[in-house]
């Protein structure tokens, strides 16, 4: 195996067809269905099924699709570092959006002062996403709830939020219910993948219990309007909400015998080679582990 079969392997999925990655890397096909039968051989097993002239990527598939992003982004940043060893890198980091609103920009200026001629890219994503990047070698860092894929990640807490209820003052529903109760109302989430979302259906389940969802969006503040105007209740974090409670006449909804904790991680892949500006970055998250 090489990384030439990586290579292939990888454009195969992306693409979905043997013919359309052949294209992209200007390889003959059958020197593409060649190379995927030599990996397939090389690890006793179907990396994908073929069925109505389609490709459908296998559970096995999958695992080694997570590898190989790993290994190829990898090598390829490995080349780039090493010519040009001196230069100051640009550290790139995704945060989820409840951290992303509530306590990043304050963390992102100051490390901004602290370092001036360390460059960053940031972006907002739900955890999932910045899962898949930092895979990918796309991200350096995330800031995130606990990966899916904990074996391929360095995860160092850096704080909790909880989990609240809320909905218009003018709502029809009691300040204290059950779960039970609660979950008989509309409620307004965030889309799969995310956090907060996943904090919610993990907690609801553990009761045995079914959402009854009116709306999901990736749009915190869409979410908050449908809210403000009494159309059902609001889960998600305190830490994002609670600045908008007063000028959206929002008010909290206690969930008796209950409370939702989640917790955020600084999570960077195993393998990343850290470049003296990623560990500046680092070293400044670690320490600030109690203060957030």
């Amino acid at each position: 195996m090489t990384l030439r079969h990586l290579r292939i392997f990888s454009e195969v999925c992306r693409q979905e067809s043997i013919t359309l990655a052949a294209e992209r890397m200007n390889m003959a096909q059958p020197a593409v269905s060649y190379a995927i039968r030599e990996l397939e051989s090389y690890y006793g097993t179907k990396l994908f099924e073929r069925m109505n002239r389609r490709l459908y990527i296998t559970e096995s598939g999958e695992q080694l699709l997570l590898y190989a992003d790993s290994i190829l982004s990898q090598f390829d940043e490995a080349r780039d570092v090493l010519r040009d060893v001196h230069a100051v890198t640009k550290v790139r980091v995704g945060t989820n959006v409840s951290f992303g609103i509530s306590r990043f920009p304050e963390m992102l200026s100051e490390f901004s002062k602290q370092y001036p001629q360390i460059p960053l890219y940031t972006r907002v994503e739900n955890s999932r996403q910045i899962e898949q990047h930092l895979m990918r070698n796309e991200l350096d860092f995330g800031i995130m709830d606990y990966p899916l894929n904990p074996r391929f990640f360095v995860c160092h807490p850096v704080g909790k939020d909880i989990m609240t209820a809320v909905c218009a003052c003018s709502y029809e529903i009691r300040n204290r219910v059950t779960l039970e109760e609660l979950c008989e109302y509309p409620l307004l989430l965030r889309e799969k993948g995310s956090g907060s979302r996943n904090m919610t259906e993990e907690f609801v389940e553990k009761y045995k219990r079914k959402l009854n969802i009116l709306m999901e969006s990736i749009s915190v503040q869409s979410l908050i309007e449908v809210c403000s105007k009494g159309l059902g209740v609001l889960m998600i974090s305190k830490s994002i909400v609670a600045p908008f409670m007063e000028n959206y006449k929002l008010k909290e909804i206690k969930i008796q015998n209950t409370e939702v904790t989640r917790e955020y991680y600084f999570v960077h892949h195993k393998s990343k080679f850290l470049t003296k500006s990623m560990k500046a970055f680092q070293e400044y998250m670690t320490a600030r582990t109690e203060k957030v």
